[in-house]
């Protein structure tokens, strides 16, 4: 520590001297003790970017050698071709699969049921009813309602409404509009019967909510609830509230009533017309009308209504064009459901859809065609997916090994790298180089050069893939057991790495971080207490020196009231005129 002299000045000028400069000089003093600390704890910080820089590439190392370790990883993949992709194409191939050839003939596509009516005007009104059934399921009559569903793209909604198993669709070309029908299912299960005219059951259902119409400066605000026939009726409790206003109820009573009569017992209530509601019924529609609003805020909301809707049994005739001239609306056959019929590997196989996922282990085709002659798919390892593996390894091996060269040099400035010396250099490169030979024989592959990965004189690693793809060819299972098998190269190489690295508690570089992070702690823990320490000596400095400051500057008035009392006792005067 360095000796700090003070300046007092004259010490009759009065002048005093400058305390600021003088403490900042004296505290630097005090500080030159930290300098090793701090110096020191540059160096471990350095250490350890350097060895988080290590462990992230060590982590790399360990996730490209477990895409080879993994029991479901690269080593798993397949991928297969068909020796006629008219008549089949592979979908895919999965870890399941097994490389092999199998033999496949295709004598029948799957076919999914469709049915169509005869060609009408597209705006034509119909009447009757078509009964529905998929399969061995349940039939269902759907009767047209006047008003809602009359025509074939109305017609159609309601048939996809009931929800029955059915896609209905209009067709339209220059003959005409027709009415589409396709079962949900594939296969011969979802044969579809389509019957003309039917007969419904009574029902009783909960009402379904209404669609909502919010209104605007043009259109007034509506609810409309759709039920399943013009002959439905209600019964219950009927709630409405307009905008933000309070909700009011109207109770129909429990014995159900027809649309029209719901509608006149809605308007005939003081409070429905006092929101300015108004109740219509269009078909098998009950339509609560309310008023126009720019703002968009009268709307009218029903949810909280518990309405039951009833609808009587009724037969109904067949689907009629009742547009003059009317007549019948026939239903015609479009396809007829069958499943696909195939063998494979002279095993018979039904599938109710042409994309066959059961036939072969882990693996999915499409039919295309009927086969005249038998086809192969052959499925094979994913040699490409593993080759670019096992280089990625091979690379992520070499930057682990290069971060440990770099650290044995200097720098760009010819100062020695942080771990210069570390003796985990040594023990990082000892154990990588020790792994590259450990680890019991898979059948004929016992060691890595049979793989095509060769080491250099400076422990980096090449890849021969030509090397490696022959291997693969010819002995793939002892490829995979030479990384996955217990005791293995690739368990032994994973087991070394997770004692090296930095993602475990007990890694090589985890503890070296732990005894830097140990050092530090003490060291910043040294140059707080040292901070503290001479804050406080600081401030008594201070305290200190502004005291001797002010009695320096206090020193020549004291000089001249002691020359006034001199001249006051003896009448001599140092000044006379």
């Amino acid at each position: 520590m360095g000796a700090v002299g003070i300046n007092f000045g004259a010490a009759t000028s009065g002048a005093g001297f400058d305390v600021t400069t003088t403490v900042a000089s004296i505290v630097t003093n005090l500080q030159q003790v930290e300098t090793p600390w701090n110096t020191q704890l540059t160096a471990l910080k350095a250490d350890d970017t350097a060895l988080t820089s290590i462990g992230t590439d060590l982590s790399s190392l360990s996730t490209s050698l477990s895409a080879l370790t993994d029991f479901e990883g690269v080593m798993t993949e397949k991928e297969g071709s068909s020796s006629d992709t008219d008549v089949l194409t592979l979908t895919s191939a999965g870890s399941t699969a097994s490389a092999g050839t199998h033999t496949v003939v295709v004598s029948q596509l799957a076919q999914t049921a469709s049915d169509y009516s005869d060609p009408i005007a597209a705006n034509d009104k119909i009447s009757g009813a078509l009964t529905l059934r998929v399969g061995s399921g349940t039939a269902t009559t759907i009767p047209v309602v006047s008003g809602s569903s009359d025509t074939l793209a109305s017609y159609a909604a309601a048939i996809n409404y009931a929800d029955v198993g059915v896609t209905a669709s209009v067709i339209s070309d220059t003959t005409g509009s027709r009415l589409s029908l396709v079962s949900d299912t594939s296969g011969s299960a979802g044969a579809l019967t389509v019957t003309q005219g039917g007969t419904t059951t009574t029902t009783t259902l909960p009402t379904t909510a209404a669609s909502d119409v919010a209104p605007t400066a043009a259109v007034a605000a509506s609810n409309t609830f759709t039920l399943p026939s013009s002959a439905s009726k209600l019964s219950g409790t009927f709630s409405y509230a307009v905008g933000n206003g309070a909700a009011a109820t109207v109770n129909l009573g429990s014995t159900p009533l027809s649309l029209t009569a719901a509608a006149a017992v809605l308007k005939a209530n003081s409070g429905f017309s006092a929101a300015g509601l108004n109740a219509t019924v269009s078909g098998n529609k009950l339509i609560i009308t309310g008023t126009t609003d720019s703002t968009g805020s009268a709307t009218i909301n029903t949810t909280q209504s518990s309405l039951t809707t009833t609808t009587p049994a009724a037969t109904y005739a067949g689907l009629t064009d009742v547009t003059t001239p009317a007549s019948t609306l026939n239903i015609n056959t479009g396809l007829t459901a069958q499943d696909a019929l195939l063998t494979v590997d002279g095993i018979s196989v039904n599938s109710s859809s042409n994309t066959v996922s059961t036939a072969i282990p882990g693996v999915t085709f499409q039919l295309l065609s009927k086969s005249t002659t038998p086809v192969q798919i052959e499925i094979v390892n994913d040699n490409t997916d593993v080759e670019t593996a096992f280089s990625t390894f091979v690379s992520a091996y070499n930057k682990v090994l290069g971060d440990l060269t770099t650290q044995e040099g200097n720098d760009s400035s010819g100062d020695p790298e942080p771990l210069y010396g570390n003796p985990i250099i040594a023990q990082l490169q000892s154990a990588l180089s020790m792994a590259l030979t450990t680890g019991t024989a898979s059948g004929s592959v016992s060691n890595l050069d049979q793989l095509g990965i060769s080491v250099s004189n400076t422990g980096t690693l090449s890849l021969d893939n030509s090397t490696l793809d022959s291997i693969l060819n010819s002995n793939y299972s002892d490829v995979v057991g030479f990384l996955q098998n217990s005791n293995s190269f690739g368990q032994s190489l994973a087991a070394t790495l997770n004692g090296l690295g930095s993602s475990g508690p007990d890694g090589a570089i985890t503890l070296a971080l732990a005894a830097d992070s140990t050092q530090e702690t003490t060291l910043n823990d040294d140059v707080t207490a040292q901070n503290a320490l001479i804050a406080t000596q600081k401030a008594n400095i201070t305290a200190e020196l502004n005291t001797a400051n002010e009695v320096l500057q206090a020193i020549p008035q004291q000089l001249d009231e002691m020359n006034e009392l001199y001249s006051a006792m003896t009448g001599y005067n140092e000044n006379p005129s």
